[in-house]
């Protein structure tokens, strides 16, 4: 009996082994399958695009992102409508057009618009109050020009983020996009500095886009703002009644007390003394201010110094009546002219603050009709030109961004007809031919002003050039200034009529 026992247990032993043996072989072939799992499914997840927005995962559309070498493009409208903005198709200056080259998106605090092929955007913050002066285009220069993508305008992560003033990220390594909105930052900042003036119902929203470029606009119990930097540290003391940033020149006005403004930098140097009652930035580039005293606006630079003199009832001209002429800056045109308006009569100024047209016309550009009239288009500058139109007694004369006159001031009208997206420009001019009995007899003819402008006037363009001093206010005096008009000889002041041939 003994020997029959040993043998069973002998094999029980060997089956118990050999079942120990396969568990460990699943267990281990188990292991290798999950490994093998996890790895594909963790590859499945990384060559899966994912979307965060505001620390949540977010579904999306595929056509809504395109990666290409590292750069991430973002659909404009499908990203703005994902982020809560209402989207159009068209530029915002010429609201009516459905032209799908061009898109804007808008808030009910900006609006920003795009252009195919464009490395440029401009915004325009919305007015916050009742009867106040709209705010001017800010333009900003993008990485990497819009693309038309699926039938769908797409623009670069960088273009995306200063359209949507949100913080925009993707990381190659794990495939995730993620996007903070300018609301959130606004409640994270909110928290860590308690006297932000960002919540309060009278917050401007410029101030609110400061938070992107880490800083923040901050009240005083005696209600003063000043401003800090994310960490802590005092930019400009809590000491001015009002403070607000302008992000494209990255400038803060200031407001004392006393309701006088200037200009602080964003690491709080002051540029501009706050001597004046109002004060904007006018080019970037020039580092040119509008400024305003006693009911007079004139044009000083980055150091304060005069360029035109505050004795102006109105420096640039009013954008909205010319939409048509796609004008980037109202102040000003072609780099180099300066439109001023005093006592109801308008000259040019050049960008050195000298003279280049008398200010003595009643109209700068021509009016044809309303913004909305689709038959004429009101013109001020013919950009293939470089010209400038001004007008008096309903007459019109045509000069040149130096101030040389190309066309007298004989004609009867200028305009431009916008044809398949381009603009073709006109101009009119009445002739007398001999009627009956010795009469003569007024005829209006209409003229190509491009092939006008092709045969008789010379169109190289002369770049201006910036002198390196302004006007010191107590050495010149700005009436002293003389001015020669250098007329062309084939449309000086006594051109026969007969001499402007019409259009073929």
């Amino acid at each position: 009996m003994n020997l029959l026992e040993d043998e069973e247990n002998v094999q029980r032993s060997k089956k118990t082994k050999m079942i120990m043996i396969t568990i460990a072989i699943i267990i281990v072939i188990l292991i290798i399958i999950c490994g093998v799992l996890i790895y594909q499914i963790g590859n499945i997840e990384n060559s899966t695009l994912k979307l965060v927005l505001n620390s949540q995962n977010t579904q999306f559309d595929s056509s809504m992102f395109i990666i290409e070498n590292g750069t991430l493009y973002i659909s404009i409208k499908d990203f703005a409508e994902l982020l809560g903005y209402r989207t159009f198709n068209g530029d915002y200056k010429t609201k009516y057009s459905e032209d799908v080259t061009n898109c804007y998106i808008s808030t009910v605090d900006e609006v920003a618009s795009f252009s195919l092929n464009s490395a440029t955007i401009y915004k325009q913050v919305q007015q916050q109050e009742m009867n106040a002066e709209p705010y001017d285009y800010e333009y900003f220069d993008i990485d990497q020009p819009v693309q038309l993508r699926n039938g769908k305008l797409y623009a670069s992560a960088d273009g995306m983020e200063i359209g949507t003033n949100s913080l925009i990220t993707y990381s190659e390594s794990n495939n995730t996009i993620t996007v903070v909105t300018l609301d959130s930052i606004v409640s994270v900042y909110s928290s860590t500095f308690p006297n932000a003036a960002i919540n309060d119902e009278d917050a401007l929203f410029n101030n609110k886009k400061a938070l992107r470029y880490d800083l923040v606009v901050t009240k005083s119990e005696d209600e003063h703002y000043g401003v800090y930097n994310s960490e802590g540290q005092e930019i400009i003391g809590e000491k001015y009644a009002s403070i607000e940033f302008m992000e494209g020149s990255s400038e803060f006005t200031v407001t004392t007390d006393e309701g006088k403004m200037g200009i602080l930098s964003s690491d709080g140097r002051t540029k501009i003394e706050p001597n004046y009652t109002e004060i904007k930035q006018i080019s970037k580039e020039l580092n040119y201010y509008l400024v305003k005293n006693n009911e007079k606006y004139g044009v000083i630079n980055q150091n304060g110094n005069i360029v035109i003199y505050l004795e102006f009832d109105q420096i640039g001209i009013d954008e909205e009546e010319f939409t048509s002429n796609d004008i980037d800056n109202p102040y000003i045109l072609f780099d180099n002219c300066i439109p001023v308006m005093q006592n109801d009569r308008w000259g040019v100024f050049d960008i050195n603050g000298q003279q280049l047209i008398p200010v003595e016309y009643s109209e700068m550009g021509c009016i044809n009709g309303t913004t909305t009239d689709r038959v004429s288009n009101n013109v001020v500058i013919i950009p293939e030109f470089e010209s400038i139109v001004l007008g008096n007694d309903d007459k019109y004369a045509i000069f040149s961004s130096l101030g040389e006159m190309y066309v007298p001031l004989i004609l009867d009208s200028v305009y431009s007809i916008t044809t398949s997206g381009e603009d073709q420009f006109y101009m009119t001019f009445t002739i007398e031919e001999p009627g009956e009995n010795g009469t003569t007899v007024e005829r209006q003819q209409t003229y190509d002003l491009a092939q006008y402008f092709e045969e008789h006037v010379v169109t190289t363009v002369q770049e201006p050039q910036i002198q390196n001093t302004t006007i010191d206010e107590t050495v010149v005096d700005p009436n002293s200034v003389e001015v020669t008009d250098t007329v062309n000889p084939n449309a000086d002041s006594t051109t026969d009529q007969n001499e402007i041939q019409p259009a073929a």
